[in-house]
């Protein structure tokens, strides 16, 4: 990769591609230039789209600064479901790999959400059958759940899960077995040793991202394993939902097994009020 000491970065942005992404390519190339953010990655879950737009627009229109490739994958490994960042690959290869794997947004929630409805049916949960989705702004799994917690008898069958958030159901949901509405999402998402097989064949790098962004009880020393014993390249140090002392730890990690540093705002839509994104300006990275 290119050199980009002290360049100011962001490479962890979502785009409207993303489910709960709000602004088009055009609208974050316009608003990095605004941030004065030097260097920024788009990375779509489970999508190179983006970075395929990229390459019909005039870019140096909205935005001075470098754009590299980039992408959020869906991964599994010994029991736990977890996602990379992808970078600098082949735009087209990955696309169309990406595609055969993790198919269209509607499809991929749609598998996830009809799989929780018919384990909760066998199980016994009680489920509104004509509860209402929108895919396009409601993952699949906080449907379920949204489902799920309107009947008081529901809880009951939870057993002693201690579900705070949306994203709580969905990581007890697919990675404890001990866990009532366990699913074993292997068969959607790709082994970990694939992703970064084909990232790599394609000339790219491969970031863990968030490692303390997932569930409260995920095993982060496990998961940080995992991504050391299957060539990922780095860790994404450097995201909101890490605490200081929680960065501290990755970027130890990070030193000590001569792996790269990553970070990003981890953004999706400006909050309410706000008249700029809340873009990372994170220097020496990767």
């Amino acid at each position: 990769m290119e050199n980009f000491k002290d360049k100011t970065m962001d490479l962890h942005i979502h785009s409207n591609i993303s489910l709960g992404g709000t602004l088009g390519v055009e609208e974050i190339l316009a608003k990095a230039q605004k941030e004065k953010v030097d260097v920024i990655a788009i990375t779509d879950n489970n999508s190179a789209l983006a970075n395929v737009v990229l390459q019909h627009i005039d870019i140096s229109k909205y935005y001075k600064g470098t754009v590299i490739a980039g992408a959020e994958i869906d991964a599994v490994s010994e029991g736990l479901t977890f996602e990379v960042l992808a970078y600098n690959f082949n735009i087209h290869p990955v696309q169309n790999w990406l595609y055969y794997k993790y198919a269209t947004v509607e499809i991929r929630q749609a598998r996830i959400r009809d799989k929780l409805i018919a384990l909760a049916e066998k199980k016994g949960f009680k489920l509104d059958k004509d509860f209402p989705w929108n895919y396009k702004k409601e993952f699949g799994h906080v449907n379920v759940w949204n489902n799920i917690k309107r009947f008081p008898q529901n809880l009951k069958l939870l057993g002693n899960a201690k579900i705070v958030e949306e994203r709580d159901f969905y990581r007890y949901a697919t990675t404890d077995k001990k866990f009532p509405l366990y699913v074993n999402l292997s068969n959607l998402w790709t082994d970990i040793k694939e992703v970064v097989n084909v990232i790599h064949n394609n000339g790219g790098i491969v970031i863990l991202s968030h490692p303390y962004g997932y569930r409260k009880e995920m095993d982060v020393d496990k998961l940080l394993s995992i991504a050391k014993k299957n060539n990922v390249d780095g860790i994404e140090v450097y995201n909101p939902k890490h605490s200081k002392e929680q960065q501290q730890y990755l970027l130890d990690f990070a030193k000590k097994h001569n792996m790269l540093i990553g970070g990003g705002s981890d953004f999706k839509s400006p909050k309410e009020g706000q008249t700029s994104l809340p873009f990372a300006k994170i220097k020496n990275l990767l």
